[in-house]
């Protein structure tokens, strides 16, 4: 029941995102938006592997060790390893003091590879 519920939060997240990235970035707070949401969806992503990897009796504690469990397991491809580290230094960047040339780098990492939460939305169904 934990794993359902931890991915319908992650895809209505995931979702959220989606509806931001697919807005003008010219419109007032699609920036500051867009970042948000990514924010709250990389937060589920990474807890929703969790959940998933310590049903198989793996423990981690971090979204790097996470991500690397997911790695081993090849829930994701080997491929998209660095494109989700990317991933998880934009989303550590997000905490840092703001300024608009940041924002705009995170935003365009974001922008390039958020197809990977729908990729990994695919997978962990399937994951018994």
């Amino acid at each position: 029941m934990k794993k359902d519920k931890r991915l319908t939060q992650f895809s209505q997240a995931h979702g959220r995102l989606e509806e931001a990235l697919a807005m003008p970035l010219s419109q007032p707070l699609v920036l500051d938006g867009t970042i948000q949401r990514f924010e709250f969806t990389f937060e589920l992503a990474w807890k929703t592997l969790k959940v998933f990897l310590e049903d198989q009796g793996i423990q981690c504690q971090s979204p790097k060790g996470c991500l690397r469990e997911a790695f081993r397991l090849g829930w994701i491809a080997a491929e998209d390893e660095e494109k989700w580290l990317a991933l998880l230094q934009a989303r550590n960047m997000t905490s840092h003091v703001y300024n608009e040339k940041m924002a705009l780098e995170i935003y365009q990492t974001i922008k390039k590879h958020a197809c990977l939460f729908n990729q990994l939305l695919k997978i962990l169904p399937l994951q018994k």
